[in-house]
């Protein structure tokens, strides 16, 4: 059976790296173009394939867009993850988990989400997809959100309550700075969040792991 199937791994590689050249596309062109202006046509174009090789992965835009979600969910959760690995012990853990969320809050994973939220307000089966995604995301943020503080359970009542209000915070002023170029803004904010973060917490900042 191995041997028979040998000759088609080739074959199976080429078409899981072609999905995710459209995948990629995909999300670079809700960066770039906007969800409405993100076409079958214009992902084609951005992933260098034939019309045949998208439609053979995805007949529709709807279920492209669908694949879409879960392809940008799992490249949002690997870069969170890895960020938070080149923490090195920080001294002030408290003001270090907050930074690592407030990142999360720029860039084109950011933008590329940001299309997508707004479009789900008119799309039941958008949002749908959104809303599972999202939790899923939350969750994977609070186990390591907690890892950098080094002592919280990621279920821990007062640590999701805290972390939902930094999060909530954050969301919002990254959708105001879009349109509000102002570091020294940016970074008053976010000091203000850690601060409320890490009293809600009863956060000694200079506690480190034993």
């Amino acid at each position: 059976m191995a041997a028979a199937d040998a000759p088609n791994v080739p074959l199976q590689q080429r078409a899981l790296r072609t999905r995710a050249k459209i995948l990629d596309a995909t999300v670079e062109s809700l960066v770039d173009d906007g969800y409405t202006a993100t076409t079958t046509a214009r992902v084609q174009e951005l992933a260098g394939v034939s019309r045949g090789a998208l439609i053979h992965h995805f007949p529709s835009k709807q279920e492209l867009l669908m694949d879409a979600v879960a392809h940008l969910a799992v490249r949002r959760g690997r870069w969170f993850t890895e960020q938070a690995t080149k923490l090195d012990s920080p001294a002030d853990r408290c003001a270090a988990g907050m930074g690592l969320l407030w990142s999360t809050m720029s860039g084109p994973l950011f933008a590329a989400a940001t299309e997508l939220w707004v479009a789900a307000r008119t799309d039941d089966t958008l949002r749908d997809a959104l809303v599972v995604h999202e939790r899923r995301l939350g969750a994977d943020a609070r186990t390591v959100i907690a890892d950098v503080l080094g002592e919280p359970h990621p279920e821990d009542p007062t640590f999701r309550a805290a972390l939902d209000h930094a999060l909530q915070t954050f969301r919002g002023a990254a959708l105001t700075a879009l349109l509000r170029d102002d570091a020294r803004w940016e970074r008053r904010m976010v000091r203000a969040t850690t601060d409320t973060f890490c009293q809600m917490m009863n956060h000694d900042p200079q506690r480190t792991r034993p």
